[in-house]
């Protein structure tokens, strides 16, 4: 099948010459790639790659003016498997035992059946970069997500001679094995991630974009390139003969449903633009707003403004909703969330049924992932004693020049919710404000909530700051998870498990 495959090779040289993405390198710059590539080659101007050619255990893919080899960069494949070969095995330490390390050097390297071994398994190797090579046009681009044309070749006649070469090439894939390929594919994964077994890492660097792989060096890269040799294989295959193969990264078994939680799909090479943001997120790299937090009214926007400081820092974006269309808004954001993937968190007041109609509304849903808080009456009830009010309010006079005594001593009996409590404060107030509730207010209460966490009369914490924790966890926190597993009670709009499906 080998002497096939080559033939192949040599048949469609003059289309591979218009269609070939990587350049073909002398002895030199091959060998300057292939130790960038973490291999340990030996040589400058000339070394192993031209031995190896020499003894017939490495292909050239064309040749110089002066009719020396030129080679494909996917020849660093037999190269490392070569070398992997005449590795001696003996430990560093040997070298404390001079006579011994003598002894067992001679008898290794006097060891014929080393180069039979060699001899034995190059063609192999050599075969498997042959096809890489017929199929590099064909899924190249879509690797490093670009395509390489000959000067001179408009597009349009590029895409010509493509067309008519993917239908030859896909043909000629259909009469190979894909049982024996698939175990070559098998191999391959294997090779790399003995080479570097950072299979994850390898993913994120496979989503990101082409110019930062190419610079890699060391044998992350080296492996990364077995990777996409394989990857080459695997995608004509499964085009060709209809299959699915695990993905190149895929060097250990799954459990059932684990990529898809940890990746964002099973396959995530097929679609690197949903799983990028997964693997950016599993490396703790996640770019923009991690969560979305929608306040009701100006004394909690203040209040949260005022502790947050750094909230970008963890991604979080507060958006201050206005009564004047807040429903049809509050839709819009939350399908705006759910397309990026943003966790949205919804604080508002039970005493306004409108917006208890519109939360619960997008809750059932199930629009909403992330957390829900009802306040209840509001904000400010939820969160602080009515003495504290006072006292704050009281203070915020003071701050303005005027006596907080006559709030002090106002009768504050009847004051059950934020409203009223404002309505009293500007009958009573010797500052004669027209009202309460802005940004003076919420950062007041904000700093009385840093001082004393708890309220003091039931002595719990003020729920502002289970909130808090909550905002800044989304960072950290898998959406994907949550939106799965957990929903919220219809009455306490509180987070509860989900049920499971009935069989």
């Amino acid at each position: 099948m080998e002497h096939l495959i080559r033939q192949q090779l040599e048949k469609w040289s003059d289309d591979l010459s218009r269609l070939r993405q990587n350049r073909v390198l002398g002895e030199s710059a091959f060998i300057t790639f292939v130790e960038d590539r973490g291999i340990p080659v030996f040589g400058v101007v000339e070394g192993d790659p031209g031995n190896f050619y020499r003894r017939g255990w490495l292909r050239a893919d064309g040749s110089d003016h002066e009719g020396k080899p030129l080679f494909h960069p996917f020849r660093m494949y037999p190269i490392h498997r070569i070398l992997q070969m005449c590795e001696l095995g003996i430990a560093l330490a040997s070298s404390l035992r001079p006579e011994g390390m003598l002894e067992l050097t001679e008898c290794l390297l006097t060891d014929r059946n080393r180069i039979e071994q060699i001899e034995d398994c190059v063609e192999r190797w050599n075969e498997i970069v042959d096809l890489a090579l017929l199929l590099e046009p064909l899924y190249w681009p879509h690797i490093v997500g670009k395509t390489v044309m000959p000067g001179g070749v408009s597009p349009a006649v590029f895409r010509q001679h493509l067309s008519a070469y993917r239908e030859n090439a896909l043909q000629f894939v259909r009469e190979l094995d894909p049982a024996v390929w698939e175990l070559t594919h098998k191999s391959l994964r294997l090779e790399a991630s003995d080479l570097d077994g950072n299979t994850e890492l390898y993913l994120l660097l496979r989503v990101a974009n082409w110019d930062k792989r190419e610079a890699l060096t060391g044998a992350l890269s080296g492996a990364l390139w077995i990777r996409q040799i394989a990857e080459l294989i695997r995608r004509a295959f499964e085009e060709a003969h209809h299959q699915r193969w695990p993905e190149e990264d895929q060097d250990v078994q799954w459990y059932p449903d684990a990529r898809k939680r940890l990746l964002g799909a099973e396959r995530p090479l097929d679609n690197i633009l949903l799983s990028g943001p997964h693997l950016a997120f599993n490396f703790g790299l996640l770019t923009g707003s991690a969560v979305r937090w929608y306040v009701e009214g100006e004394t909690e926007y203040f209040a949260v403004l005022q502790i947050l400081v750094e909230r970008a820092s963890v991604g979080i974006e507060l958006v201050k909703t206005e009564r004047d269309n807040a429903a049809l808004k509050l839709q819009d954001w939350l399908a705006e969330d759910r397309a990026f993937r943003r966790f949205s968190m919804i604080s508002f007041d039970r005493d306004v049924q409108q917006n208890v109609k519109a939360v619960r509304r997008q809750m059932e849903q199930g629009h909403v992932v992330g957390l829900i808080t009802a306040h209840d009456p509001d904000f400010e009830f939820a969160n602080f004693a009515v003495e504290e009010l006072v006292e704050v309010a009281a203070r915020i006079d003071e701050g303005d020049g005027y006596s907080g005594d006559a709030v002090r001593r106002a009768n504050w009996t009847n004051v059950s919710n934020g409203r009223t409590f404002e309505k009293q404060y500007t009958a009573v107030s010797a500052r004669r404000a027209g009202r309460l509730k802005g940004e003076d207010w919420g950062r007041a209460l904000a700093e009385l909530a840093v001082e004393r966490p708890a309220r003091p009369d039931i002595n719990v914490e003020r729920p502002l700051w289970s909130q808090i924790r909550g905002a800044v966890l989304a960072r950290t926190s898998h959406y994907d998870f949550q939106a799965e597993h957990f929903t919220f009670d219809p009455s306490t709009f509180g987070l509860v498990t989900r049920p499971k499906p009935q069989p």
